[in-house]
């Protein structure tokens, strides 16, 4: 983060000889704010025995500077006020929530009184230099290698978590990226995206080409403790998009044992007539659990927390189906559902939701949340939670 820092203040100077030499552009030209502010009330409950409230004010600032026609910077900064009772039954909740996994701390709790927790956290920063062959940036930044909507083992530096469905931006990491386009519609990217550890160091590089006419990537690189190789591809069937991707893990120090792990998705969709969406996937993960397990067992999974899962493991089960459905009931109301089946394991996570549009710029939004579980004995439901929201967007 200092290495940026001191690269804006070396582009000051030109950014304002950029702006002197041409005095037909305005300031918006050069200077572009975006953001929103949330507020969302959320009710947690295992049975009807006992209800937990929360509620969250979410402000989100997005910056960018034009410095030249190549030079762009970003910073983007995530301010969030917790109340409720997760705060107040937590002495520790500030502390659980001021997490930054990236080579800089940038999140900080700014309050942390009793009911009451602020918290801030730059979770894009960076400058980028482009022209029509290039793309070269650093800085805290979203390396999406993914192709699916949902489950993203290419997904080498930061996964996101399907749960958590108020983060729209998804984790950014700390890396340097560097992309080569060529014809075709083929390109090279390469990354890295060091740690204070050794052990947790990403880089690999993705080779992207057109082929039969679909989207086609190949990549390779070491990942955390490992090695990692995957591919993946995007097209459609006749009228249907089909995308898939796998990645294999192989531990660093013990390359010929058979230790890997492999992760793999694939995914079909389709929009019938009156924009009715259909998408339904499988995700394959050799490490995760295929029989009946603990409900303890999902506490701090992809499931059981909003934390961002890994490439690794991005669910606790080893087979996995979805199916999403969402349709327009009026140009100004959408409905959508999403539904997760595991067998073996006989877990079943759904997630209703229904978005309006208010005002310009206004939505209101409810969100709901249950895990349904077979731990041996009987099925049973392990937690339901219910979000309501406001949105502004500026």
């Amino acid at each position: 983060m200092r290495i940026l820092i001191l690269i804006l203040v070396l582009m000051a100077p030109l950014m304002s000889m950029s702006m002197v030499s041409d005095s037909t552009k305005s300031i918006s030209d050069y200077f572009q704010l975006r953001g929103y502010v949330k507020n969302m009330q959320g009710f947690q409950m295992a049975d009807l025995n006992y209800v937990s409230h929360s509620n969250l004010i979410h402000n989100r600032l997005n910056f960018r500077v034009f410095a030249t026609d190549h030079v762009t910077v970003g910073l983007e900064v995530r301010n969030r006020v917790f109340t409720g009772d997760p705060v107040n039954f937590n002495p520790s909740y500030a502390q659980s929530v001021d997490v930054d996994n990236g080579l800089v701390d940038l999140s900080w709790a700014w309050l942390n009184e009793p009911g009451i927790v602020g918290l801030s956290q730059i979770d894009r920063s960076w400058v980028k230099w482009t022209n029509d062959k290039w793309d070269i940036t650093l800085g805290r930044q979203r390396i999406n290698w993914g192709v699916n909507a949902f489950w993203n083992s290419n997904d080498l530096f930061n996964t996101f978590n399907l749960v958590d469905f108020d983060y729209e931006e998804r984790p950014g990491t700390d890396a340097l990226r560097v992309q080569r386009y060529f014809k075709n519609y083929s390109s090279i990217d390469i990354a890295i995206a060091p740690s204070e550890f050794d052990s947790s160091w990403v880089g690999a590089g993705m080779y992207k080409f057109n082929k039969w006419t679909y989207d086609f990537q190949v990549l390779g690189g070491w990942w955390n403790e490992d090695i990692a190789i995957g591919a993946g591809w995007a097209g459609n069937l006749k009228a249907a998009s089909f995308k898939g991707e796998v990645t294999y893990f192989h531990p660093q120090d013990n390359f010929t044992d058979t230790s890997g792990s492999v992760t793999a998705s694939i995914s079909a969709d389709y929009v019938f007539k009156g924009n009715f969406y259909v998408m339904t996937g499988f995700m394959y993960g050799s490490s995760g659990f295929d029989k009946a397990i603990n409900p303890a067992a999902l506490a701090g999974t992809s499931i059981g927390s909003t934390e961002p899962p890994s490439a690794k493991n991005l669910m606790p089960t080893k087979y996995n189906v979805l199916a999403s459905v969402s349709k327009p009931i009026t140009p100004l109301v959408n409905a959508s559902l999403v539904g997760i089946y595991s067998p073996g394991v006989n877990l079943v996570f759904l997630m209703p939701s229904v978005s309006v549009a208010v005002a310009s710029n206004w939505d209101f939004s409810l969100f709901a949340q249950t895990t349904m579980l077979d731990n041996g004995s009987y099925f049973r439901n392990y937690g339901t939670s219910i979000f309501a929201r406001l949105k502004w967007g500026f």
